[in-house]
């Protein structure tokens, strides 16, 4: 599996990476760092999805840079819960979702997929995984839950992750959106 993420610029990511370590010597939490690069997510493939470059490059090559903000704490719930970071969901991330949705899938998986146009959520994960449970969950929350999460960044690039969970996750290729991108923005 693929995933189609945008990677975080340095003050976000330096952010995110410092709750981690956070996370991990106060709580052990480590599932996460798995994949090292602080990113959202727009949906996931197949490896062996043709023409999967081009497809990226046809996507992007009309999309200009634009800026998103993060603006809260939430929970995913159920079995294995997610605490992340939400990105408010504007017209232009929402366009480039769909664009981008709509370039690799059908409406058939639409309504079935967490990733899909009816139910993304854009988000920066914290914790997942095997790591939180039920003696955990609270302590971790309210060291989080007073933090100002409010961020503004710059929406500039499509990345490629590859890799497993048990195996360890990279960067398979980095694109660019076309158009002047702010620096660490």
């Amino acid at each position: 599996m693929k995933a189609l993420v945008t990677l975080l610029p340095d003050r976000i990511s330096e952010m995110v990476h410092l709750i981690w370590h956070e996370l991990e010597r106060d709580f052990n939490f480590r599932s996460v760092l798995v994949t090292p690069y602080p990113h959202f997510t727009y949906c996931v493939v197949e490896d062996s999805t043709e023409g999967l470059y081009e497809k990226i490059e046809a996507t992007i090559e009309s999309v200009d840079p634009f800026t998103v903000r993060t603006e809260y704490l939430g929970v995913f719930s159920g079995e294995s819960p997610v605490v992340y970071i939400g990105i408010a969901r504007i017209p232009e991330l929402s366009r480039f979702h769909d664009a981008l949705w709509r370039r690799f899938f059908g409406p058939e998986r639409d309504a079935q997929d967490l990733y899909g146009i009816a139910h993304w959520i854009p988000h920066i994960t914290l914790i997942f995984g095997r790591d939180l449970n039920r003696e955990n969950f609270c302590p971790a929350m309210e060291r989080l839950v007073f933090r100002d999460f409010h961020r503004e960044f710059e929406v500039n690039n499509l990345a490629i992750l590859s890799g497993s969970l048990e195996g360890g996750i990279e960067i398979e290729k980095i694109f660019y959106f076309r158009g002047k991108h702010t620096p660490d923005r």
